[in-house]
């Protein structure tokens, strides 16, 4: 073969060498940046655009937190309930719930699209006006929407696509994975929540207590009104409590204008379960969502 052509044959095999390095080199890099951005998604969150919160919502990601309170959290019987205990780990999928508690606003464009009765209570006209006005006072319309029932609450949910949370959806959301006592922490501080303490004399505007957020940037977790779950009032996991409103009464979860924020304030507490068909000045709710 003359000394030219075996040159040319030459440069063409190290041509093709070098091509082969080049796009092996190319297709490490995407791995690794593939690698890198799934590496950097929240535990148990599937990396895709599902994940994002729709508006207004926050993502609680997937994984373990505790539950209920310890002995050492306070007095049992007294500023803990026994119905708290025992302290135990939960482990939730990742969800999404509402930043807000649902204003008289949104639940106005609720009533308006189903026919539903405006919220009140006839023994009480003055406090909630609606019925006899004809429609929300703007004084009050983005403040949390009350005198609500269960079935209420979890309508409203339906209608917007969503549900109301577990109870332990509602907790995760309040205190975090620490078993902090309060949204912010386990000392209690009456300028972060609407409760007895703070002296309002009734409801605020949703999100009026920035420093009193929840680990995830969940607002007014511990006070304004206490809020509609899910689930039916149960005894733990272990726990041989008895009581005659278990299996009847829905949890109700949060502190409220009304009550004094120990203990009631607390994200643990469970001594406002109530009756399904109950309506009061002092519950309301918030909605959660599944992540498809």
């Amino acid at each position: 073969m003359p000394a030219g052509a075996r040159e040319g044959e030459t440069r063409e095999r190290k041509g093709k060498v070098e091509g082969t390095k080049v796009q092996r080199r190319k297709r490490l890099k995407g791995l690794f940046a593939l690698l890198t951005f799934l590496t950097l998604q929240p535990c148990g969150v599937q990396a895709t655009r599902e994940a994002a919160p729709p508006d207004e919502m926050v993502l609680i990601p997937a994984g373990k937190f505790l539950m209920g309170s310890s002995p050492k959290d306070g007095r049992v019987g007294f500023t803990v309930g026994v119905d708290e205990l025992p302290q135990h780990t939960v482990d939730l999928k990742a969800y999404f719930i509402d930043r807000y508690e649902v204003t008289a606003k949104k639940y106005r464009m609720f009533i308006e699209a189903t026919g539903r009765k405006p919220p009140g209570d006839p023994r009480f006209p003055e406090i909630y006006p609606w019925a006899r006005e004809g429609g929300v006072p703007k004084e009050i319309e983005n403040n949390p929407v009350i005198y609500v029932s269960w079935n209420d609450a979890a309508s409203f949910c339906e209608w917007a696509g969503k549900r109301l949370p577990t109870e332990a959806e509602w907790e995760k959301a309040a205190r975090g994975t620490d078993g902090r006592i309060w949204p912010w922490g386990n000392i209690f501080d009456p300028q972060k929540a609407n409760v007895q303490e703070y002296k309002a004399g009734g409801t605020l505007a949703v999100g009026s207590f920035p420093k009193g957020v929840s680990p995830y940037g969940v607002y007014d977790m511990a006070g304004n009104v206490a809020e509609w779950t899910a689930d039916w009032y149960q005894a733990y996991p272990e726990s041989k409590l008895v009581r005659g409103a278990f299996g009847k009464t829905r949890v109700v979860k949060g502190g409220a204008y009304t009550l004094p924020g120990e203990p009631y304030a607390r994200s643990a507490s469970r001594s406002m379960a109530r009756d399904p068909e109950k309506r009061h000045r002092s519950i309301g709710f918030r909605c959660a969502m599944d992540i498809k």
